[in-house]
């Protein structure tokens, strides 16, 4: 007989960054005020040059990541801090350690997501997993700042204060703007990094994640995107054959 168990959604990083999400509007203070504005087309020009040029040699990141999720139907915000791996094309890994153990890992072809310590994990094929490989691939987007793929499914607006770039996106699909209305990414200006992602949904629920200690092609493992579990671990989503 299959276990009873608690079976968990997907890490709220691939519906942010999600998504992430892959899991991503918070008006910010630079946006908020009317002083403000938007760059001149001219100067949007020169960020996406220098972003091109800076991201060029760019395969792999490693960095720190913190995320706050303020859910309206909840009175405590909820707090994830772990580590997230990214290689180029299609291949990532993150790391939670706070406030359970969880590990997602996509090699390009599945995503796993393994939970230690109930040894439970989930099985998806990414060609069946849509938001999943919209998740990568914004992700991967939005860490180098490719204006191209975002403009095929966001208006971008940008602007600049205190030393980040700022670029504000919302849905152009109506089916997408029911659940998320914009996404914010803080860049720094110099380096061209993301420092942060803003998003709400239209109901009000709020994700603020923070990027810290990013490593820019780092040493990675050859293991790295590979994921062994013990041979008890439970697969919740595994299909179970009929008895004839």
């Amino acid at each position: 007989m299959p276990r009873t168990g608690k079976v968990k959604n997907l890490p709220s990083v691939f519906f942010a960054v999600l998504l992430v999400a892959m899991n991503f509007l918070i008006v910010t203070p630079c946006l908020a005020d009317n002083s403000i504005n938007e760059v001149s087309a001219s100067e949007r020009q020169k960020i996406l040059e220098t972003f091109k040029t800076l991201h060029k040699d760019m395969h792999s990141i490693f960095a720190l990541v913190s995320q706050e999720k303020q859910i309206a139907a909840l009175k405590k915000k909820v707090v994830v801090q772990g580590t997230v791996t990214m290689a180029k094309p299609n291949r990532l890994k993150w790391d939670v350690i706070k406030p359970e153990r969880s590990v997602t890992v996509i090699d390009g072809e599945t995503m796993t997501v393994y939970h230690p310590d109930i040894k439970e994990a989930q099985v998806y094929d990414l060609s069946d997993q849509l938001i999943a490989r919209n998740a990568m691939s914004f992700f991967s987007t939005a860490m180098s700042g490719n204006l191209a793929e975002m403009e095929e499914r966001f208006t971008v607006s940008i602007f600049r204060t205190d030393g980040e770039v700022v670029f504000r996106l919302v849905p152009i699909s109506k089916i997408v703007r029911r659940y998320l209305a914009a996404v914010v990414i803080h860049y720094d200006e110099k380096s061209a990094l993301p420092k942060g992602f803003e998003m709400s949904t239209p109901k009000g629920d709020k994700t603020i994640t923070r990027i810290a200690g990013i490593k820019v092609n780092p040493e990675l493992d050859p293991g790295t995107f590979q994921l062994t579990m013990p041979l008890d671990v439970w697969i919740t989503n595994k299909v179970e054959p009929k008895n004839n």
